[in-house]
């Protein structure tokens, strides 16, 4: 039985979940995360320097096309000061701590940890922004390493990734990063006018360890060639450590 399932009776005879005590430190999430090819920088006056702004302004309008904003809540921007503007007030999101994405020193898309609720040690993986220059890369994988690392470390039980269901490249990367499918929330959000169904993902805090050493062992230099491709999928790493 997965932890998630247990559970124990209470004086009336019923099912009921096990006690939690929980010890969340959240400001780990507010603080610079490094990796070995990227790094995390919170948003602040700080991070939005005049040149981390320009480089992002160089990755939205140098896009090949449109189709990455598509199942994001909002367009792409129209002009440098329409970013700017976005950045600064974090894309409207509440209860969220975004991150600028910087790979060899030049900021390359942003991301997120959304609905952020050290009550219940949750938190969501969202608003990723991976541009044309940051896109299925090692330094994607690392990024998203990072949150998850922070979070877990941070104490948080539950980490979530939420798309819209008709994202088959965002529930193929949710599989490939290690999540597992819980399910589909029917009309969920109206989104840019368009009915949107939610299928959501999750990863549990007792799953970490092994999909920790599963992420580390393929980041690590010695999986990946000259060229830079990758030696041994994420995906077998991850089986290989649950095997064990």
């Amino acid at each position: 039985m997965k932890n998630y399932q247990k559970n124990k009776q209470n004086e009336f005879g019923q099912h009921v979940g096990l006690p939690v005590q929980l010890n969340i430190q959240p400001e780990h999430c507010f603080a610079m995360l490094h990796g070995q090819r990227v790094r995390l920088l919170p948003f602040s006056a700080q991070a939005f320097s005049e040149a981390r702004l320009q480089q992002l302004w160089d990755c939205v309008r140098t896009e090949p096309d449109a189709r990455c904003w598509t199942y994001l809540p909002y367009p792409p921007m129209a002009s440098a000061e329409a970013l700017q503007a976005d950045l600064q007030r974090a894309f409207g999101f509440s209860n969220s701590q975004h991150y600028v994405i910087e790979l060899d020193g030049r900021a390359v898309g942003w991301t997120a940890l959304l609905n952020i609720q050290p009550a219940h040690g949750a938190a969501e993986i969202g608003n990723v922004y991976f541009s044309h220059q940051l896109k299925q890369s090692a330094a994607a994988t690392e990024t998203i390493y990072l949150l998850l690392n922070v979070c877990f470390s941070a104490g948080y039980r539950r980490v979530e990734w939420k798309c819209d269901d008709l994202n088959e490249p965002s529930k193929r990367a949710a599989l490939r990063f290690g999540f597992s499918y819980e399910g589909l929330f029917r009309q969920h959000y109206v989104v840019k006018g368009r009915s949107r169904n939610t299928a959501w993902f999750s990863m549990l805090d007792d799953e970490w360890p092994e999909l920790e050493q599963a992420y580390q062992a393929w980041l690590n230099a010695d999986n990946f060639d000259a060229s830079g491709q990758q030696k041994v999928r994420l995906q077998d790493f991850m089986q290989l450590h649950q095997q064990h």
